[in-house]
């Protein structure tokens, strides 16, 4: 699949209720996030965000990891043997995959199907970052902010981004690059 233009999604079966779940990001980590993305060039490309998950899936983003993949204008692979090595830093930190974070070429932030399947984790947050990772607050106008509910990955309103993912004055996350 070299590219996700014909893959659009049907509608949400359903409407998105909010879980009370809750991500906290560093606001500078948001940055670096952009930064990372921004360097691939034209291509979109992809990072994670790692940290500790509790029991009823509230997280913490302690991490940034760019894991090795294939970038293309109008998509990226993260190959399942990347996906081994980002698995085995995240068991050695008693970490999970908190994030999935990558970029579009134009503003649309929604997921295609083709995203449905490349994010790695159900109880991550998945955020799409608008022309390549040219992106600058105000969070989080302009990013496309997706919580998987009721069988659907729904894109959140800026409300209810704001709600799922609290920025915080916390340490800066290192970047683990794994290319």
């Amino acid at each position: 699949m070299n590219d996700e233009t014909n893959l659009w999604r049907p509608q949400p079966p359903t409407l998105y209720v909010p879980t009370g779940k809750v991500l906290t990001v560093p606001a500078q980590t948001l940055v670096r996030t952009a930064i990372v993305l921004r360097s691939a060039g034209m291509v979109e490309s992809a990072c994670l965000w790692l940290g500790p998950l509790d029991s009823i899936g509230n997280g913490l983003v302690t991490a940034i990891v760019v894991p090795m993949q294939i970038n293309r204008p109008r998509s990226y692979l993260v190959p399942g043997e990347a996906m081994l090595k980002v698995a085995e830093l995240a068991r050695a930190q008693r970490w999970t995959v908190v994030g999935a974070i990558h970029s579009h070429p134009g503003v649309g932030v929604e997921h295609s199907s083709y995203d449905d399947g490349m994010t790695p984790s159900r109880r991550a947050v998945s955020i799409v970052v608008p022309r390549y990772g040219d992106w600058s607050g105000p969070w989080p106008r302009g990013l496309g902010v997706h919580e998987y509910f009721n069988n659907y990955w729904h894109l959140l309103s800026d409300e209810h981004a704001q709600s799922r993912v609290l920025l915080s004055d916390g340490p800066e996350a290192p970047i683990f690059d794994l290319r």
